[in-house]
C-alpha cells in the first residue's frame, strides 16, 4: 500500500500519530555517518559498498511508522520498534520485533543495542528527543527534528547530563516527501561513548542518570558492593494468577495488575530506604552504587519473570512448531524480557508470535518435506517431462540440480536417520527406548505437521511417549485413533540407520497438495488435481489446509481474552 493510501486509512482508524514518513536522502544520511562511527576510519566511502559493514548493528526505532528505516539501518543486526498504531506494525517486516507501543510507557535503559533512531512527532519532539538522550542504552542515537531544537533548554541540559557529544550531520524537509509538510528538519547524531564500535565505556550509564532522578539517597560516597540476585518462585505466581483467573477477563489483565503491584511495592521500598539518615546508612554500608545495582537486577527480575510466565501460555501455539522453528521463536522471545510488562506491549509481542507462527508453520512442512526426498521416495508431476538417472543421484538424500515439481510417494526410506542402538561405535548418540535422538525428533515433527494439516495424534503418540521399545525390522504404528484403526504411519527402524514409513494415503496425498502449493509448484486445486493424479473434490478440501492463526484465534489460544468475539474486538 502506498503511503497516501496508508495515511487515509491510518486517519480513519484514528492512528495516524503525526506519521511523516522518513524519505531516502535522511536514512542515507544517517546511514553513510552509522558507517563511519561503527566501521570506517576512512571518509571516502562508496555507501552501497559499505553496507554490509552494518550486518552486525542492532537498531531500535522509537516511533518506527512501517518499519521502513529500521530495515534499511538494521541490515543483518536485529531490529527493535515502538510503534503505537496497529496498523503500521501489521506493515512491518516479520523480523522487526515490537519492544514498545506507548513510548512514554517505554524505558529505554535497558534495552541495550547499538544505535537508537527517531523521527518523533514534532509536536512534542522536545520531549521525545529529552527522553531518548537521558535514557538511550545505545552507543549512537539519531534524531530528526525541527531546526528550532538549538533553542531548546530541556535538550541542551539532556545532553550535558549525559555528558553526550553531537554534531548535525545533515538538513532536510519534507516538501517532495511521500507526505509532503514544510518541517525543515536537522540530521542529530548524538555519541553516547568516548571511542569507537568497540570502546566500551559509556559517557554516562542511563541507569544512573534515571535513579539519581527518581531517588535521592543520604548517603556521602559510594562503595562498591556485591548484590545477590533475588529468585522469583514461579509457583507462588501461578498461585496468585490461578486465584484471581475466576473473578477477571482473560490471562494478560491479571498478570498485568501483579506485574504493576509488585514493581510499585519494589519502588516504595527503595524509596523508603532511601529516605533513612546518612549515618544509618553508613553503619549499615548501604551505598549509593549498592541500592543502584539491586534495584536494576530487582527490576529485571521483575520483567523477566513475568514475560516468561506469559510465555508458558504461549504453548498451545509453540507445539505446533517443529523443534528448530520453536527453538528459534523461543530463543528470540526469551531474549527480549527487558520489554515493559503492558497490555499493549503484549498484545503487540502476542501478534508478532501469531504472525509469525504462520510463517514457521509454512516453512516447517517445506523444510520436512526436503528432508524426505531421496531416488526412491519421490514421483515427478504429470508436467515434468525431465528424467533423472542413478548417477544423478549419487549423493544420499541430495536431490540432483534442477529437480522440482516432484511429490512423495506413500512409501518411503530415510537414510542415515540415526537408527537403532546397535554398539558402542554409537555410544556418543543418546537413545530412548532404543531410537535414536535424531529419528525420535524427525517422527515427532512428522506428528507436528501432521497434526497442523488436520492429523490429529493424541500426545501418548508421539515418538519418545510411547513405551514400546524398538526391534530391527519390527513396525510400530502411529494412530491418530486406535479404537477406529485409523493410523496416520507406520514406521521400522533398522540397523544401518534408515527408517522405512508407509504413511496414510490421505495424509500423503494433503502433504503434497501443501508443499506443492508452498513450494509455487500449484496454483489452484484443479491443477493440483491434474498433476498429483487425486480427485479434484478432494485437492479442493485439501488446497491451503495448512494451519494458519487469524489475530483472533491466537489471541485466544495465547490467553489474551476469553473468548473469540472479546478477540475479534481487540
Amino acid at each position: 500500500m502506498n503511503s497516501a493510501l496508508l495515511v487515509k486509512e491510518l486517519k480513519k482508524l484514528d492512528q495516524d500519530f503525526e506519521w511523516y514518513p522518513t524519505n531516502q536522502r535522511m536514512i542515507d544520511c544517517v546511514k553513510g555517518d552509522m558507517i563511519k562511527y561503527f566501521h570506517s576510519s576512512d571518509y571516502n566511502y562508496d555507501l552501497k559498498k559499505s553496507e554490509t559493514f552494518l550486518k552486525r548493528v542492532d537498531v531500535l526505532d522509537c516511533g518506527a511508522g512501517d518499519g521502513r528505516v529500521v530495515k534499511e539501518l538494521a541490515n543483518g543486526g536485529k531490529k527493535y520498534c515502538i510503534e503505537k498504531s496497529q496498523r503500521l506494525i501489521k506493515q512491518m517486516s516479520d523480523d522487526s520485533f515490537i519492544i514498545g507501543t506507548e513510548f512514554f510507557q517505554s524505558t529505554l535503559i535497558d534495552k541495550k543495542v547499538d544505535v537508537i533512531f527517531c523521527n518523533p512527532p514534532y509536536s512534542e519532539y522536545v520531549h521525545w528527543a529529552q527522553k531518548i538522550i537521558l535514557e538511550a542504552n545505545s552507543k549512537m542515537a539519531y534524531l530528526i527534528i525541527p531546526k528550532r531544537w538549538q533553542g531548546s533548554a530541556e535538550i541542551e541540559k539532556a545532553l550535558k547530563k549525559r555528558k553526550a557529544t553531537w554534531k548535525i550531520i545533515g538538513t532536510d524537509n519534507f516538501l517532495d516527501a511521500e507526505r509532503a509538510a514544510r518541517a525543515q528538519v536537522d540530521i542529530i547524531a548524538i555519541k553516547f561513548f568516548d571511542g569507537r564500535y568497540q570502546d566500551s565505556r559509556s559517557n554516562t550509564d542511563p541507569f544512573d542518570v534515571w535513579f539519581e532522578t527518581n531517588f535521592k539517597v543520604n548517603a556521602e560516597k559510594e562503595k562498591s558492593s556485591e548484590h545477590t540476585t533475588n529468585r522469583f518462585q514461579a509457583k507462588t505466581l501461578k498461585e496468585k494468577v490461578n486465584s484471581q483467573l475466576t473473578t477477571n477477563k482473560g490471562l494478560v489483565p491479571v498478570l498485568v495488575k501483579l506485574y504493576n503491584q509488585e514493581m510499585e511495592h519494589l519502588q516504595n521500598m527503595f524509596l523508603s530506604i532511601c529516605e533513612l539518615d546518612q549515618d544509618i546508612l553508613k553503619e549499615l554500608d548501604v551505598s549509593v552504587g549498592s541500592l543502584k545495582a539491586a534495584l536494576k537486577q530487582r527490576i529485571s527480575g521483575l520483567k523477566n519473570k513475568y514475560w516468561l510466565e506469559l510465555f508458558d501460555n504461549y504453548e498451545k501455539i509453540t507445539k505446533r512448531l517443529t523443534h528448530d522453528s520453536r527453538k528459534n521463536m523461543l530463543e528470540k522471545l526469551t531474549g527480549n524480557t527487558s520489554i515493559d510488562f503492558t497490555e499493549s506491549n503484549i498484545y503487540a509481542v502476542s501478534v508478532w508470535v501469531i504472525k509469525n507462527a504462520n510463517k514457521y508453520f509454512d516453512l516447517q512442512l517445506i523444510t520436512l518435506a526436503e528432508k524426505m526426498i531421496n531416488d526412491a521416495n519421490v514421483k515427478l508431476y504429470k508436467s515434468n517431462k525431465r528424467v533423472f538417472t542413478d548417477q544423478d543421484w549419487r549423493y544420499c538424500g541430495r536431490k540432483p540440480e534442477g529437480l522440482s515439481h516432484f511429490s512423495l510417494e506413500l512409501r518411503i526410506i530415510l537414510h542415515n536417520m540415526g537408527g537403532l542402538d546397535v554398539d558402542s561405535v554409537y555410544s556418543h548418540y543418546r537413545y530412548t527406548h532404543g531410537l535414536s535422538d535424531n529419528s525420535h525428533e524427525f517422527l515427532d515433527d512428522l506428528i507436528t505437521v501432521a497434526n497442523n494439516l488436520g492429523f490429529e495424534l493424541p500426545t501418548w503418540e508421539n515418538s519418545r511417549e510411547r513405551t514400546e521399545s524398538w526391534e530391527s525390522n519390527k513396525k510400530q504404528d502411529f494412530y491418530q485413533n486406535k479404537a477406529k484403526k485409523k493410523m496416520l504411519m507406520s514406521v521400522k527402524a533398522f540397523k544401518n540407520g534408515n527408517l522405512h514409513i508407509k504413511f496414510n494415503q490421505d495424509f500423503i496425498r494433503t502433504l503434497n497438495v501443501e508443499f506443492g502449493r508452498l513450494k509455487g509448484w500449484l496454483t489452484n486445486h484443479v491443477q493440483a488435481s491434474e498433476e498429483l493424479n487425486i480427485p479434484v473434490k478432494q485437492t479442493e478440501k485439501l488446497f491451503k489446509s495448512n494451519l494458519q492463526l487469524t489475530p483472533a484465534t491466537g489471541l485466544l489460544q495465547i490467553g489474551f481474552v476469553n473468548t473469540e468475539m472479546e478477540a475479534a474486538h481487540v
